[in-house]
């Protein structure tokens, strides 16, 4: 793992991005912030992070970018290996859909979940663990992992 590992948020709640990033930053992490996928993605080309913390839903309609984020980076062969830790607030607050990177891969690439709100020591334990993985598990998605 490199010294200070890069961390791009890609969320559009700024008050928690201000949050998340000063626990990253308070631990040594550089920390980037967009607050949309389209930003997120100029920024994932620009920054080579190595970990992506992404949120579900964007804007006051709720539009479910996060989804297609996550599939678009893993077709993007350049940067398809970056570890995803997605933040979701569906879990909570509409629990009929629980999210798992072990039984919803196929359709939502991504390494982990945390439900909003998040809990920094949760946080921090989350964002180790896959910084420690290094490469994501999704990095050939769509091929089905055994």
């Amino acid at each position: 793992m490199k010294d200070n590992p890069k961390i791009l948020i890609i969320e559009d709640d700024t008050d928690l991005v201000a949050a998340i990033k000063k626990i990253l930053e308070s631990k040594g992490y550089n920390v980037v912030a967009a607050f949309d996928p389209d930003d997120g993605t100029a920024k994932l080309k620009s920054e080579n992070p190595d970990l992506i913390i992404l949120d579900v839903m964007f804007g006051s309609r709720g539009e479910s970018k996060g989804f297609d984020f996550a599939q678009n980076l893993r077709l993007d062969k350049d940067h398809s290996s970056v570890p995803v830790l997605m933040l979701t607030a569906i879990n909570t607050e509409k629990p009929v859909f629980k999210f798992s990177p072990q039984t919803d891969g196929e359709y939502l690439p991504v390494d982990s979940f945390l439900d909003k709100p998040v809990r920094s020591e949760d946080l921090l334990s989350k964002v180790e663990e896959l910084l420690r993985q290094k490469t994501s598990k999704w990095q050939f998605w769509p091929e089905k992992k055994n």
